[in-house]
């Protein structure tokens, strides 16, 4: 059943008197006590469950890890329902649309971060943005962990946790713990993905750059001109680079931003079209309901109709 508002719910890291945003680890909603060494986790200590509901679509500000080590359901990212069944990974963005149906209790860890966090300590790592799994043109969400896998980043969740209830938490080590996490993880993809895909996974620092300056900034800048201005590149040059690596132009990877935006405020909001024109800083609502429904065979309000009926 979908559920909307006015506004889809948008979740934010609480705040901390701390220059650097912190980074927040929760067990799933319904998971049980956490097994420590043959005790329990209870108290003051343990570590808390997300106070979030996860069972309704909502939004992040933050990218957020989820490390199932069991349960079953399903998690719905951005209109692509993924099965769950057993150990893996999952990688949300900030802006991404999801929510978690639980048919079983989950066991795992929630681990909740700022980009910022992120390059302040692990300034010589690659960019979030360059890492398969939060690429914006070739997201692969989810990582299906071997028995091994699992007990290696179980073993790096549970020292991340210790390290983290710590009263004398060190937010060095726990950042330094954040980027072993996630180099591990795109050595994982890496490793599994074929030939031709492993290839394709990696795309120059431009293309990356492009891709996290349109993440940021799609609403207000439309034109291919002002994303070649910040970068410092002429737009011919920034729409080869981009077509040879992505497989698409520029224009079309911005319109696409936009249409993603547009459609998650149609299925999972009651904004009215002219509304969400504005919203993504379409001027003119008539030009946003003909180009969406070139796109997409559908006017705004037959596609808000359709998904609707189909996910009821």
């Amino acid at each position: 059943m979908v559920f909307v508002s006015d506004a889809i719910p948008v979740h934010s890291l609480p705040k901390t008197p701390s220059q650097v945003p912190a980074l927040k680890i929760f067990r799933f909603k319904n998971s049980t006590d956490i097994q420590h060494e043959g005790t329990i986790q209870s108290g003051p200590v343990s570590l808390p469950i997300t106070p979030l509901p996860t069972d309704a679509p909502h939004r992040h500000t933050y990218y957020e890890i989820l490390f199932i080590e069991e349960g079953q359901g399903f998690h719905e990212i951005d209109f692509h329902s993924y099965n769950i069944q057993g150990a893996g990974l999952h990688f949300l963005t900030p802006g991404q649309v999801h929510l978690l149906t639980f048919s079983s209790s989950f066991q795992g860890y929630i681990v909740a971060f700022s980009e910022d966090f992120y390059t302040f300590y692990n300034p010589m790592n690659p960019s979030l943005s360059q890492l398969p799994f939060f690429q914006p043109a070739r997201r692969q969400p989810i990582i299906t962990l071997s028995g091994s896998d699992k007990h290696y980043f179980h073993n790096i969740l549970e020292n991340m946790v210790a390290d983290h209830l710590s009263a004398e938490t060190d937010q060095a080590l726990i950042g330094r713990y954040l980027g072993l996490l996630l180099q591990k993880c795109a050595f994982l993809t890496q490793h599994n993905a074929q030939p031709a895909e492993s290839s394709a996974l990696s795309v120059p620092e431009l293309a990356g750059r492009f891709q996290e300056l349109v993440e940021k900034n799609f609403r207000q800048m439309h034109e291919v001109q002002q994303y070649a201005s910040q970068l410092s590149v002429t737009p011919d040059y920034l729409s080869k680079i981009i077509k040879k690596h992505l497989g698409i132009s520029c224009q079309e990877y911005i319109l696409d931003k936009l249409l993603l935006e547009a459609k998650r405020l149609l299925v999972f909001s009651n904004l009215s079209s002219k509304e969400i024109a504005y919203h993504i800083h379409m001027d003119d609502p008539s030009y946003f309901s003909r180009i969406f429904k070139k796109k997409t065979g559908l006017t705004p309000n037959e596609y808000r109709e359709h998904v609707r009926k189909s996910t009821i």
